[in-house]
């Protein structure tokens, strides 16, 4: 507690001169964020997605540069009452001090005072008692203005307990994330992005698993809370005794730096992370800069799973170098985990729900593709203006990717490699959004072709050959590969050419993602074997009621083929 002494120290009237420094500060920003926006409201001939980009930046630092302006304004503001209540307090208690020292009584600096003559005791204690309840006075005004002060400066440095309020104000974090949550996504892009790294960190720590997968957060926060989700997944792994085990082993692998573009270790980074069933992810591969060739979004097939992230990034890390774009591997459903039931299961009731013949899957995962794809757009307008984006959807992916193009996916591409179908919605009844370069690619022999050729009605048409998508060749695996000079060809070229990103049909997908020429296809075997018409209506017929049947039964009888794979 302050003692006489040092209240009658204080400067007070610099209260004053430094709110008035305040106040011009704060007029200086408001001048400053004022300027930028006339200026770019000056050039209304500026169009396009740079002037969209420069747009939200400079709409973010004029939020930001208000919020500055309210918060110096209420430090001087506060500055003020102080002055103008500490100042009349001190007098009074230094005018009572003074009176009681010129009568002859003695006053200590916590406020007791005393005197010689026992007569003049009971003067001594109301003298007393008045100056320690004007020095309480003054102690509390000074603490109470301090802690305002203190609060205020904390908000400047970002060093503060609360932080700023979407309603305006501040409030305490717990409150601005209910806050944020009853927000649209555009409305929490634009109010994080007037936060200071500080703030958002806060919210960060707060609730990482709420902004891991948030709609509305900017990618790099959303990134650090998935570090911090799938630490916690590990810990709850290793608590539950399984720290041995495929997930626990897998989770470490996400932890620990993976070779970047360049080569050099980086941090691997999660948009969306789930440790629940299966486990769902969106790893981001590369990073979104200007001058890139455009960006690739990787849709994988069957099988796909938490397990299944360190080779998937593999793939995604190889068209990233081949193409120079940044490629996001969207893992974020639960994708089926084997093609069909076993066969002795087949006839029972809901044997093929859940499996690479149940279309639902993908009708469900479609809908949030295209909710990433318009995160991705922000993503790319902000960081990398004029960016064409690419979907490229393997196998059971190219389901996925196909019922998001007629949900209103915002792509510039889209490839389906090795594609279950073109999608699992009626393309008549939701037609497919123009000026999109569409582009499908299966090898001959590869079993997909029988679902895209019997499996209309699960999984759409045959992207091979529906009018508007152009097939590309997919050639011979590379000399270097695993199957070096080959024709990609046969069962095994389902997948095999996504890991030879020296094979024609790697090298196309690859040309389409960085905008270059991709080659048209040459056919060098037929995609399948030719069958009597009879049984072609056979399997369209057994194709109608139970697709998986076909493809575990007869396709495999017929051509002795290992099944309908997806990895």
């Amino acid at each position: 507690m302050s003692g006489i002494a040092a209240v009658r120290a204080w400067r007070l009237e610099q209260l004053g001169v430094g709110a008035l420094a305040v106040d011009a500060g704060a007029q200086q920003v408001l001048d400053s964020t004022g300027a930028v926006a006339s200026a770019l409201a000056g050039a209304p001939t500026w169009q396009g997605v740079t002037r969209t980009a420069v747009g939200r930046r400079v709409g973010a630092y004029t939020a930001s540069g208000r919020r500055l302006v309210h918060m110096l304004q209420a430090a001087a503001d506060a500055a003020k009452q102080a002055g103008s209540e500490l100042v009349p307090a001190r007098a009074l208690l230094l005018q009572l001090v003074d009176s009681a020292v010129l009568a002859g009584f003695a006053v200590t600096d916590d406020g007791e005072v005393s005197h010689a003559s026992p007569r003049r005791q009971a003067d001594a204690a109301y003298l007393g008692a008045r100056i320690r309840g004007a020095l309480a006075t003054v102690v509390d005004l000074d603490e109470s203005f301090a802690r305002r002060l203190r609060q205020l400066g904390g908000l400047l440095s970002g060093s503060g307990e609360m932080i700023p309020d979407p309603d305006g104000g501040l409030a305490p974090p717990a409150t601005v994330i209910r806050k944020i949550l009853r927000m649209t996504p555009e409305q929490r892009r634009a109010f994080w992005e007037t936060l200071s790294p500080k703030e958002s960190d806060t919210l960060i720590q707060g609730a990482p698993h709420v902004f891991g997968n948030l709609d509305g957060v900017p990618f790099p926060a959303r990134i650090a809370a998935n570090a911090i989700n799938i630490r916690r997944a590990l810990h709850l792994e290793v608590a539950l005794g399984r720290g041995d085990g495929p997930r626990a082993q897998e989770l470490r692998r996400m932890l620990t730096p993976a070779a970047g573009v360049d080569g050099r270790p980086v941090p691997r980074t999660f948009i969306a992370f789930s440790n629940k069933g299966a486990g769902s992810f969106i790893e981001q591969v590369g990073d979104v800069h200007p001058g890139i060739s455009g960006v690739a979004v990787l849709v994988p097939g069957t099988g796909t799973n938490l397990e299944s992230s360190t080779g998937q990034r593999q793939r995604a890390l190889d068209l990233a170098r081949a193409s120079g774009a940044p490629v996001f591997v969207f893992a974020d459903g639960a994708f089926p985990q084997v093609v069909a039931p076993p066969w002795h299961q087949a006839h029972q009731f809901g044997a093929f729900d859940g499996t690479a013949v149940d279309a639902d899957p993908a009708r469900k995962m479609a809908p949030a593709l295209v909710s990433f794809g318009r995160e991705l757009d922000a993503e790319v307008t902000l960081a990398a203006p004029g960016s064409e984006i690419t979907y490229i959807g393997h196998s059971y992916g190219g389901s996925v990717v196909g019922t998001a193009d007629v949900l209103g996916l915002r792509a510039d591409r889209i490839v389906f490699a090795s594609s279950a179908g073109t999608g699992a919605l009626d393309d008549e009844l939701l037609p497919r959004p123009p000026g999109v370069e569409r582009y499908s690619l299966t090898p001959p022999g590869d079993p997909i072709h029988w679902a895209q050729k019997f499996g209309g009605s699960v999984h759409g048409g045959d992207p091979d050959s529906t009018p508007g998508i152009r097939r590309l060749d997919t050639g011979y695996y590379s000399p270097q590969g695993a199957l070096p000079g080959r024709l990609v060809a046969g069962a095994s070229s389902h997948s095999d050419y996504l890991d030879d990103p020296g094979s024609t049909a790697f090298e196309n997908i690859a040309a389409v993602v960085s905008g270059g020429q991709p080659t048209s296809y040459v056919e060098r075997a037929p995609d399948l074997p030719e069958l009597p018409e009879s049984s072609q209506k056979q399997l369209r017929d057994a194709a109608a009621g139970a697709l998986g049947e076909v493809l575990k039964g007869a396709m495999r009888d017929s051509l002795k083929l290992p099944g309908l794979l997806g990895r």
